[in-house]
């Protein structure tokens, strides 16, 4: 396998672009009894990129006022709905009770119908006076979901929009598969893209490090970040600087404490973006098996390279050579290039590059960085791993950790093994 990206890649992701918006999108998504109709429309949802506030199944044996009620606290902008032309009925019950718990509602949701076009027509025809309308494809809808999303037609494209073209173009310039992770205040991004352009996109809102973080800590629960903390910290303070973080938004850590916070939930809402891909039948397989990762958003932005990386491969994973570029100043620069490999008891790893050669015995569990520079050759004996790579500024970083990562569950043990995590690739002065 050769991956080649130079040491800057010349692609902007538009760093000033912006959403102007009245905030995410609150979406209702309705389904048939059969798993495949749930991940269609969620996979919908998270393409367009709208907050996912309930989903109801054609099968829910609550009674219909309760259902009406679940609707109406929901409170949301959008319901959407996927029917089939042999099931065209089964979704009749949950529309009426959309009609009974947002009728009301100002201003009334829009209904989004996919599916079998009569099916659809007559669907979104009973939830009158609610507006509804129709799609023939998923990208049709999607693009209707992604103008609630704006003002009107100036509003520039949305942070989504931008990081799906960056993901298409430096696929098509490294000539393999890219996933480009984009963590944000309100929003985490995981696109993969293929050289000739088709994508396959997350779009995770509310999950971000700024106003999103407290969602980080209602999805995953506030041990799911207090995990990723190099310091000890009890969960009421740690949820207390949640909530701070998500009162301002825009604030810069200025402290190692609230650095490693901002980390923590960002690998969190990547790992959340990641389940709720995985929950939609998307290829996550292929996102971790990604030759080029490259990174924007808030998680390029870390004041050292190093804290970049360190984020991206504890959340996702790279099962194979990976190329690490993160977002700079409208360009990319190479940062790392990540070796995963879980020897039965040790490997050795060798590297030829214009240094010379480097010969390194790995044991598993092992995590650190070897200098290389320029272009490499990598060989591991012991462990199903080579080929050729662009080394970045920290040259290789051999991940041994197995996958997926493990982290011990008491504190005695857990913080000390993070530590040593983070100095072997200088990311926190812990």
């Amino acid at each position: 396998m050769t991956v080649s990206t130079g040491p800057r890649a010349s692609v902007e992701l538009g760093q000033t672009a912006r959403t102007l918006s009245r905030g995410p999108v609150g979406a209702v998504l309705l389904h048939a009894r059969e798993g495949r109709t749930r991940e269609a429309v969620l996979r919908v949802a998270l393409a367009a990129g709208v907050e996912v506030r309930s989903s109801i199944a054609a099968a829910d044996g609550r009674s219909f006022v309760d259902l009406a009620q679940q609707l109406r606290d929901a409170h949301p902008d959008v319901v959407i709905a996927r029917v089939d032309r042999a099931k065209g009925d089964e979704l009749a019950t949950l529309v009426e009770a959309v009609r009974l718990g947002c009728a009301a509602q100002r201003p009334m949701p829009h209904l989004f119908v996919l599916g079998d076009a009569r099916a659809a027509a007559t669907l979104a025809t009973r939830a009158a006076p609610i507006p509804g309308e129709t799609f023939a494809t998923d990208a049709d809808a999607v693009a209707a979901l992604r103008a609630l999303r704006r003002r009107d037609d100036e509003t520039p494209p949305p942070r989504a929009e931008e990081t799906e073209r960056a993901a298409r173009n430096i696929a098509s310039l490294a000539g393999t598969d890219t996933l480009v992770v984009d963590v944000g205040g309100m929003a985490t991004s995981c696109v993969l893209a293929r050289p000739a352009g088709e994508i396959v996109a997350v779009h995770a809102v509310p999950l971000g490090v700024g106003a999103g973080a407290d969602r980080v800590v209602a999805d995953g629960g506030i041990d799911r970040v207090r995990r990723w903390l190099p310091t000890p910290i009890d969960a009421p303070a740690l949820l207390e600087r949640v909530f701070n973080r998500a009162r301002w938004p825009d604030a810069v850590p200025t402290s190692p404490g609230a650095l490693a916070l901002e980390m923590a939930l960002a690998r969190e809402a990547i790992a959340r973006a990641l389940l709720d891909g995985a929950a939609a039948g998307l290829d996550v397989t292929g996102m971790r098996a990604a030759p080029v990762v490259a990174l924007g958003g808030r998680l390029a932005a870390f004041p050292r390279a190093a804290q970049s990386l360190i984020v991206a491969v504890d959340a996702v994973e790279p099962t194979g050579l990976a190329t690490i570029i993160r977002e700079r100043a409208g360009t990319y620069e190479t940062v790392a290039v990540v070796a995963p490999l879980w020897p039965r008891r040790s490997a050795v790893i060798r590297l030829r590059h214009a240094g010379g050669e480097t010969e390194q015995r790995v044991a598993r569990g092992g995590f650190f960085l070897m200098p290389a520079k320029g272009r490499v050759g990598l060989t591991a004996t012991g462990a199903n791993l080579r080929g050729t790579v662009e080394a970045g500024g920290l040259g290789l970083l051999v991940d041994a950790r197995g996958r997926p990562v493990d982290l011990p569950q008491r504190d005695a043990e857990r913080i000390p093994t993070l530590a040593r995590w983070h100095a072997a690739v200088s990311a926190l002065p812990v």
